[in-house]
């Protein structure tokens, strides 16, 4: 008997298998999770050097003894406290005649900065203008920063230079605080002002002596003068300053300076 293979049910596998895999390749379907991406290493963050330590630390600056221990006021509310500190050093003057009393220790700790460079806002420096008119001579078709011109400075140079150096840095110490305070906001945070005082002293210590008379031409549409050689006009402002004094009145100021700098970094003035 012969036996007829049946090819009804698998005609229908068939097609079910095909259905199946045309519905696998064909039906949308949720996407396989993606491989869970890891995050780099952060890279180390180099540690930033330690500021260099003081070069001239207020610390071993020398004092002298019986100074007020009271505590300091606020930077902000400091011009009476200051100016009288200072004003009890100056004998015969009046330290109005050549200072500006508000925002006194910001003045100077920014006109300080500023000497040895070229310019400084004017609202910023803590001199004010010498009284009188600039004498300018003149002389073989030019014209000169004339001597009498110094002579507007005899006051302030020798209530400069009769100054109590021991106790004009005593009391610096004092409000020193105040001053380091004031430079956090001009200068850079990590050096201490002592050192860029000590510094600036060094710049105006180095200022050369000029020798004759200095040439002046007049500023185009402005009445003052500047001087003639670009050299000495392109000079920092403390420099110009010394000259403009006359040369006995720079010898005297310097000397001055020296002396108070070999208190401030006990050490002998650099140059």
């Amino acid at each position: 008997m012969t036996t007829r293979f049946q090819w009804g049910p698998w005609v229908a596998v068939a097609v079910l298998a095909a259905s199946g895999v045309a519905v696998w390749k064909y039906y949308p379907r949720p996407a396989p999770a993606p491989a869970p991406v890891v995050a780099p290493a952060p890279a180390p963050v180099a540690e930033a050097p330690a500021p260099a330590p003081p070069a001239h630390p207020i610390e071993q600056v020398p004092v002298l003894p019986g100074e007020p221990t009271e505590p300091l006021p606020a930077l902000e509310d400091s011009d009476a406290s200051a100016w009288a500190a200072l004003s009890a050093l100056v004998e015969g003057g009046d330290l109005a005649t050549w200072l500006v009393p508000e925002f006194l220790v910001q003045r100077l700790v920014t006109t300080i900065d500023h000497l040895p460079r070229r310019d400084i806002p004017r609202q910023a420096y803590v001199a004010r203008p010498v009284a009188g008119t600039l004498a300018v001579a003149e002389s073989g078709g030019g014209r000169y920063l004339d001597a009498s011109n110094y002579a507007r400075y005899d006051a302030a140079v020798k209530t400069f230079e009769t100054l109590d150096s021991r106790r004009l840095v005593s009391a610096y110490v004092r409000f020193y605080p105040l001053f380091q305070q004031a430079w956090r906001e001009v200068g850079p945070p990590d050096r201490a002002f002592n050192d860029r005082l000590v510094e600036v002293i060094d710049h105006l210590l180095a200022a050369p002596e000029l020798p004759g008379p200095l040439a002046l031409v007049p500023v185009e549409g402005k009445p003052r003068w500047e001087f003639a050689d670009p050299r000495l006009e392109q000079a920092s402002i403390g420099h110009k300053a010394l000259w403009r004094l006359g040369p006995d009145h720079a010898v005297r100021v310097k000397a001055k300076l020296a002396e108070l700098r070999a208190l401030l970094a006990a050490q002998r003035p650099v140059g």
